[in-house]
């Protein structure tokens, strides 16, 4: 799996939705939900994307803000 074909360009789904922009996801640690794949740096990144709700939709909100200069 190229990280292109991943959500956030790659970037950790769990630290997007904290609002960390630049760290990257490992295809080792992935997951696919509601048809779009999503990239972790770690096995606990995952697990806690799994657990805590609203996590998509958070990474959601602060991928679509502009990035900081």
């Amino acid at each position: 799996m190229e990280p292109t074909q991943a959500e956030f360009d790659g970037e950790c789904a769990f630290a997007v939705s904290t609002g960390k922009r630049d760290v990257e996801g490992s295809p080792k640690h992935h997951l696919v939900q509601d048809g779009k794949t999503y990239l972790f740096k770690n096995g606990a990144a995952r697990f806690l994307w799994k657990v805590l709700p609203g996590r998509a939709e958070k990474a959601e909100a602060v991928w679509s803000r502009p990035s900081p200069a």
